[in-house]
């Protein structure tokens, strides 16, 4: 499973909605609430092993599923980043 993939895995599991778009809103079309936001950032943490800088801990600077993928990526490197 790619980085991609496994956000929107986690996307899942946080809204319940099948993602589709890259450009989709969390909040307008995942339904993310501001617990959910705290949570995805978590699970981020978790599923991929590593620790947000603190300047990355605000989860409204995510707005887009692509906003997601590209924070990972900073984390993970280059090789991982997917885009559509």
């Amino acid at each position: 499973m790619n980085t991609e993939e496994k956000i929107r895995e986690i996307l899942f599991e946080l809204s319940g909605m099948e993602i589709t778009d890259n450009n989709a809103s969390l909040q307008e079309d995942l339904a993310l609430d501001s617990l959910a936001m705290v949570m995805l950032l978590i699970e981020i943490e978790e599923a991929f092993g590593i620790e947000l800088d603190e300047s990355d801990m605000n989860p409204f600077e995510l707005n887009t599923v692509q906003d997601v993928i590209v924070l990972v990526s900073k984390y993970l490197g280059d090789e991982n980043e997917q885009t559509s």
